[in-house]
C-alpha cells in the first residue's frame, strides 16, 4: 500500500511506537502498525484499530491507578465465570464487562467495585477501615 503521507513511499507492516489522547492525556505505545518505507509515517490499518484503542487505554489505566483489561479478565478467568456471569457478580451488564476487555475504561467506582468482589486482600483492607478498632 502506497503511503498517505508522502505517497512515495509504501507501507510495511512494523513495530511502530503510536501517540493518541485518552480523556485529554497523550499517551504512547507500541503496536503492531505500519510504517512508510520512504518518509518513515506511521499508522495502523483498520483491523489493527482495536488493539491500538486498547493499549492507549490500559496506558490511561495503568496511569491512573485502574485495572487494565487483561487484568478484568484475567480475573474474571480466575473466578471461572463468563462475561455474564461476572456481570451479574458485578451487578453490571453484560456489555459492561465486555467493553472494559477490548478498552473502554471504567470509572474509579467500578473499578473499585471489581477489586472488592474479587480480591479478598482488598476486601479485608476495606472493611479494616470502616472497622471501630
Amino acid at each position: 500500500m502506497k503511503c498517505f503521507a508522502c505517497r512515495k513511499g509504501k507501507l510495511e507492516r512494523k513495530t511502530v511506537d503510536l501517540s493518541s489522547t485518552r480523556n485529554g492525556e497523550e499517551f504512547t505505545v507500541r503496536t503492531d502498525g505500519l510504517s512508510c518505507t520512504h518518509c518513515g509515517f506511521k499508522t495502523i490499518s483498520n483491523e489493527q484499530s482495536g488493539e491500538f484503542t486498547r493499549l492507549i487505554s490500559d496506558a490511561y489505566r495503568r496511569k491512573h491507578g485502574l485495572l487494565t483489561s487483561d487484568q478484568i479478565r484475567d480475573v474474571r478467568k480466575r473466578l471461572r465465570m463468563t462475561q455474564k456471569e461476572f456481570a451479574d457478580y458485578l451487578g453490571v451488564g453484560v456489555a459492561s464487562v465486555k467493553r472494559w476487555e477490548i478498552g473502554k475504561i471504567q470509572d474509579q467506582a467500578m473499578n473499585r467495585l471489581i477489586l472488592l468482589m474479587t480480591d479478598p486482600v482488598e476486601a479485608r483492607k476495606n472493611y479494616q477501615r470502616l472497622s471501630p478498632v
